[in-house]
């Protein structure tokens, strides 16, 4: 038997789930703008292309976002697909690059809780610990998986990661269990500064309630 999503109505649209209206509370909390699912694509090479509708795109950020609650939903080969700029999703008239690489789709799994890290010698307040995301790059040829985390400057971003697939493409299926990881919710982030915001932020999108007409 499968588990139906809820569908939640917040900002004035109808969100599939309730995790894709928790993320959308979290970015108008940081002050991102966001558009949910703006358009369909047929993505991936002649002979194989296969529909994809995206969660998010978000313009300021140049990203576009997948959102799903457990790694196992996700399906892998379609996000490679996506992330090849030549068959996959469009990129902005000036992509978003990091390093040579060309940042092109963010993973993004259940709301994490940050943590608020004490000094070991002062017992102060000293920032806090937050998720790494996965970010899927394209350089050369190649798929990248590596991550992303959010501070109140913006997105931050670190391409660098094991190959996940090439374009022919080949998917590296054998190297999930490393290279894929860290999908959804992985990892953790010391934050060297205080950045409330973004605390502020995670914990608006996990205690957001949508019930009965409530505001989040």
């Amino acid at each position: 038997m499968s588990i139906r999503a809820i569908e939640t109505s917040y900002a004035g649209h109808r969100f599939r789930s309730r995790l894709e209206a928790r993320w959308a509370v979290f970015f108008d909390t940081m002050g991102i703008q966001w558009e949910y699912e703006p358009q369909g694509y047929a993505v991936g090479p002649d002979g194989e292309r296969r529909p994809y509708l995206p969660d998010f795109w978000l313009p300021g950020e140049k990203l576009w976002v997948e959102v799903k609650g457990a790694e196992d939903q996700l399906d892998v080969e379609l996000l490679v697909y996506a992330a090849t700029p030549h068959f996959g999703l469009p990129s902005p008239s000036v992509p978003r690059c990091e390093n040579g690489y060309e940042a092109r789709l963010l993973i993004l799994g259940p709301i994490s809780h940050t943590g608020r890290l004490i000094g070991p010698t002062t017992g102060e307040h000293a920032g806090y610990s937050q998720p790494a995301h996965t970010l899927l790059s394209f350089r050369k040829g190649d798929v990248f998986s590596g991550s992303a985390s959010f501070f109140s400057s913006g997105l931050d971003l670190w391409p660098q990661g094991g190959i996940v697939a090439n374009d022919a493409p080949r998917i590296h299926w054998e190297t999930r269990g490393s290279e894929w990881g860290n999908w959804v919710n992985g990892g953790g982030l010391i934050s060297e500064n205080r950045d409330e915001m973004v605390h502020a932020a995670y914990r608006a999108a996990r205690s957001a309630r949508f019930e009965h007409g409530e505001t989040p």
